[in-house]
């Protein structure tokens, strides 16, 4: 026991090192496995909470990757499952109607296909949240990331067959569809505090932003630390003071959710980057989720003005 312990150091670094080269080596993915996930899930925030679930397990499974060169459709096909395991957490996968066994399928390849056969734009895109996951799936990886047939198959544990069965249902529900989107509303209380916090920010009144946040509130980091305001928050507005950047923060609706989302100024003008989750208990914040690192989140959402319920 006395060695374990002595040797608990070295096996700690040893460990930090192998994270920071998978870090590494998945670096390059994470933009595209956020617009996957983000697509699956509906929510860009949502969607990388994926990315960080399947990044996670991924990590601590590499021992089942054989071969370095299918890192790319291995790590999609865990973020797929986590997406299904996300949906039925939040009660909102739809009944999957699509099955895959062969014998089944017809091969939907007419000589003259029609447009329900042909991929879908990125407008389309957008409405897939309306489809089963499967379906959802299929379009997403064939039509959005330009997979081929027998890479989406693998992803989602299906056939070629299979694939192009759920492609050309997704795609001709996807042309009934019209654009409906949700947008953001708060109550006045709730758009008080919001503004107030947003305020306090930008002026970077700390102590008065104190005073909107619980002394224990639960603190968040993505990808960075998490733990209360207590312990990890003691540094969180020094780190926020100490940003190399311009940036400011507004109120926005991402995905029909009210957040607080995080501005740079880059080549000149202001773009919203991330995004700040909030938490409200009588009046204060109770948890903070800020995704700071994430500097992919917002690429492929549009911040919107938040309404009054």
């Amino acid at each position: 026991m006395e060695a374990f312990i002595e040797d608990t150091p070295a096996l700690r670094d040893s460990l930090g090192v192998v994270r920071q080269r998978f870090l590494a080596a998945v670096a390059g993915l994470r933009p595209k496995l956020h617009r996957f996930c983000t697509r699956m899930c509906g929510s860009a925030l949502d969607g990388e909470d994926v990315v960080q679930e399947t990044l996670a397990e991924a990590f601590y499974s590499l021992g089942s990757l054989r071969d370095e060169n299918r890192l790319e459709p291995w790590l999609f096909r865990i973020a797929h499952h986590k997406c299904v395991d996300f949906l039925r957490r939040e009660g909102r996968a739809r009944k999957d109607t699509v099955s895959y066994p062969p014998n089944e399928l017809p091969e939907p390849a007419p000589a003259t296909p029609g447009d329900d056969d042909v991929a879908i734009d990125e407008a389309l895109a957008s409405l897939v949240t309306e489809l089963p996951p499967k379906e959802r799936a299929a379009v997403l990886l064939k039509d959005v990331l330009s997979y081929a047939l027998d890479e989406v198959a693998d992803v989602v544990d299906s056939t070629v067959g299979g694939v192009k069965a759920a492609l050309h249902r997704g795609r001709a529900k996807l042309r009934e569809l019209r654009a409906s989107p949700t947008h953001a509303a708060l109550d006045g209380e709730q758009r008080r505090l919001f503004e107030a916090y947003v305020d306090c920010f930008n002026r970077r009144d700390w102590d008065a932003l104190r005073r909107l946040i619980q002394a224990d509130a639960r603190l968040e980091v993505v990808g960075a630390a998490e733990g209360t305001m207590l312990d990890v928050g003691l540094n969180y507005f020094g780190n926020y003071t100490a940003l190399p950047f311009d940036w400011r923060f507004s109120l926005a609706g991402v995905d029909g959710e009210p957040v607080v989302v995080h501005w740079r100024r880059l080549s000149g003008e202001w773009q919203p980057v991330t995004a700040v989750r909030l938490w409200w208990q009588n009046g204060r914040v109770v948890r903070i989720r800020d995704y700071v690192h994430i500097d992919y989140l917002l690429l492929n959402s549009i911040a919107e003005p938040v309404g009054t319920a």
